[in-house]
């Protein structure tokens, strides 16, 4: 026997039930089509959430600096207006215009 792709059965050999030939049609091609436009939004959802989801975050620590740097401001004046007092008692203390009340 040769060893031929044959139509023919004979006992004891296996027959081949699949072809080896892949045949493109229309509605493979349909299938492929569906299936990439599917991957490529998926892919373009992906990366507009992730996008929005930094956007938030550096809207958020934006708004965080400008929140500490206000504060950083405010203690900046009441340190200012705490040394003037502060100047302003020890200038009054050397001149003698405090007087010291015993308790």
């Amino acid at each position: 026997m040769l060893i031929t792709q044959q139509n023919t059965w004979e006992p004891g050999f296996r027959r081949r039930t699949i072809k080896k030939e892949f045949k493109v049609g229309p509605m493979s091609l349909k299938f492929v089509t569906v299936a990439l436009i599917a991957v490529g939004a998926l892919f373009y959802l992906a990366q507009s959430t992730q996008s929005s989801a930094q956007k938030y975050k550096i809207t958020r620590l934006t708004d965080s600096k400008n929140q500490l740097l206000s504060q950083s401001k405010d203690l900046e004046i009441e340190a200012v207006r705490l040394k003037s007092l502060n100047e302003i008692k020890n200038t009054a203390e050397g001149q003698g215009l405090v007087s010291e009340v015993n308790n």
